[in-house]
């Protein structure tokens, strides 16, 4: 037995409540099993029960504790917390036992051990026992397909409704905090928020460092000097330190190969040359601008960027170069944002002119085999900075203003749904008999990845309309 069953139980009143008695033998009648409060305090609030014999019950109101076992309010610390000074019902599955407030009031105990159906219980434990990355899985696989006994789509599009509310709200939480870091500065919060998603998952976290000890007001002074940007930017990111230079020269001298001995002595030394003294210049241009703007002790580790497994059109060094062609063209990027009206207003807004040296590099003095690299965000990439970047930046403006944005939803129903191993797993409820249902739209695949990473993962099923849907059979 564990408290998040109980919670559950609780407020869904899954329990025999026929001849319900306190501990000491009083009546109890439950008018409302409260609200679940998930934060600190008592497990429900502004719960109204009556308490006593029918000729003289007192109706209470108050929060309702929930614990496994009785001695669990003092091991807790209950007793001595004025945050608890308010129950009026402390219920337990077993082992009750006195407890009391810290003012010394006596709290009423009920135990739920005799009234729970034991079918309840083990179904719930056969959900967290079971192998399949979503718990209900083997309920609307396809190999089920046959089995009409529990209808789940429906449960599934009302939890999805929820999920994606519950991840726009999440996201633009985020915009608002970095916004209240930001002393309320919309365009440098839209900074942030752009070159943390310019990560594409892996790089995230080094990104959004670099955007925070790296100012866009900075950036705004430099909009004309690609270069300098440039140098601010490689420089910011922990790719110009002298302990890189030697490493990065060797590995372009040992990616290269020549027919004959006199064709390396000319050719390899010439880019050498060349490479040797663009980094240098972009070292030095660096020492420079960290110095007008104190940025020296700021730079993000080097050994913060991850490359494993990644395409070098999708490495971080490409990735601050498409971000430099980006900004190097924009100062503005919050009301580009707020003011657009159409999808395609962004597709143009996000396309990018590469530094000319990172037309042909991948990496510091490491040329791209196939020639030139393609110098624009690929739709996909485009497509998920307008789903993590425009829509929560615009969903948290609304909240702000406290009106609503109803092109943003509209945008998620209007792009397509999202492709990746997440998504996949959902597959099969397309091939639910009797159902139309389809994964098409950005909104769905949001709502599923919210549904995955909120719910599924951590088996929070007693929290989720298709685990209780289930439960309930």
């Amino acid at each position: 037995m564990n408290e998040q069953f109980l919670h559950y139980i609780w407020k869904f009143q899954y329990f025999d409540k026929s001849n319900l008695l306190t501990e000491e033998g009083e009546e109890l009648q439950i008018i409302s099993a409260g609200i679940h409060n998930h934060d600190a305090g008592a497990d429900f609030e502004d719960a109204i029960l009556k308490i006593g014999s029918k000729a003289k019950n007192t109706q209470w109101q108050g929060t309702i504790e929930i614990d496994t076992y009785g001695f669990n309010w003092e091991s807790h610390h209950h007793a001595t917390n004025e945050a608890y000074e308010n129950v009026i019902l402390h219920v337990v599955w077993k082992n009750p036992k006195e407890v009391f407030t810290k003012k010394g009031s006596k709290i009423p105990v009920l135990v739920l051990e005799n009234r729970i159906d034991e079918r309840l219980w083990l179904t719930y434990q056969e959900f967290l026992r079971n192998e399949h990355k979503i718990p209900c899985q083997g309920y609307w696989e396809e190999e089920n397909k046959d089995n009409d006994k529990i209808e789940l789509i429906p449960s599934f599009e009302k939890m999805m409704n929820r999920t994606l509310s519950e991840r726009l709200i999440r996201k633009s939480r985020h915009v608002l905090s970095l916004l209240e870091r930001n002393g309320y500065d919309w365009e440098e919060t839209s900074y942030q928020i752009l070159l943390e998603h310019f990560g594409f998952k892996k790089n995230n976290a080094p990104f959004l460092q670099l955007a925070k000890e790296l100012p866009f007001k900075i950036i705004k002074k430099h909009s004309n000097q690609i270069f300098q940007i440039e140098a601010l930017f490689y420089g910011m990111a922990g790719f110009l330190t002298t302990e890189n230079e030697k490493l990065i020269i060797d590995n372009f001298s040992n990616a290269k190969s020549y027919d004959t001995q006199s064709e390396v002595d000319v050719e390899l030394e010439s880019d050498i040359e060349e490479e040797k003294r663009y980094f240098q210049n972009l070292q030095r241009e660096f020492r420079f601008l960290s110095h007008k703007y104190s940025l020296q002790g700021k730079e993000v580790n080097s050994v913060q960027w991850k490359f494993l497994r990644l395409r070098p059109s999708n490495f971080p060094t490409v990735r601050i170069a498409q971000v430099i062609g980006l900004l190097s063209q924009q100062n503005h990027l919050f009301s580009v944002i707020l003011n657009a009206t159409k999808l395609k207003d962004f597709y143009s807004f996000f396309e990018t002119d590469l530094p000319s040296y990172w037309k042909t590099h991948y990496h510091f003095a490491k040329k791209n085999k196939e020639g030139s690299l393609n110098s624009n965000l690929g739709k996909d990439a485009q497509q998920n900075l307008i789903i993590n970047v425009v829509v929560p930046i615009r969903i948290a403006h609304s909240l702000y203003r406290q009106k609503e944005d109803n092109l943003a939803k509209k945008w998620l129903n209007e792009l397509k749904a999202e492709k990746n191993n997440i998504i996949k797993l959902y597959k099969p409820l397309e091939k639910t008999k009797d159902s139309d249902f389809k994964i098409k739209t950005a909104a769905q695949s949001q709502s599923l990845l919210e549904l995955y990473s909120q719910y599924c993962n951590p088996k929070k099923c007693l929290s989720c309309e298709v685990g209780r849907e289930v439960l309930n059979q």
